[in-house]
């Protein structure tokens, strides 16, 4: 009466495990797009700074050129948003 079949609950655990396995990765997901969106804003600071030819610069206190200086800054954040951005892909095609 009281005995329970060993297994008898497997494929529902399994389903479980599988269910918090992809909310855990779409929240992963959502938390890198919205710092990739961010980093990707950013970037748009120095961009405009070099196109409109800024007269100062983020560096000006070492000697480094303003133009320069900008430049740096915006292949920072570039180089972040890229890898932000290929991180997503590895870890979609490792989820798959």
């Amino acid at each position: 009466m009281g005995r329970r079949r060993r297994g008898h609950r497997g494929p529902q655990r399994a389903e479980k495990v599988e269910q918090k396995r992809r909310t855990e990765f779409e929240a992963s997901q959502r938390r890198l797009l919205r710092r990739r969106n961010v980093l990707g804003a950013l970037s748009l600071v120095p961009l405009a700074a070099v196109f409109f030819n800024a007269p100062f610069g983020p560096l000006d206190m070492f000697g480094i050129p303003p133009l320069d200086g900008w430049l740096l800054v915006l292949a920072i954040l570039f180089g972040s948003f890229l890898g932000l951005t290929i991180r997503m892909v590895l870890e979609r095609r490792q989820f798959r």
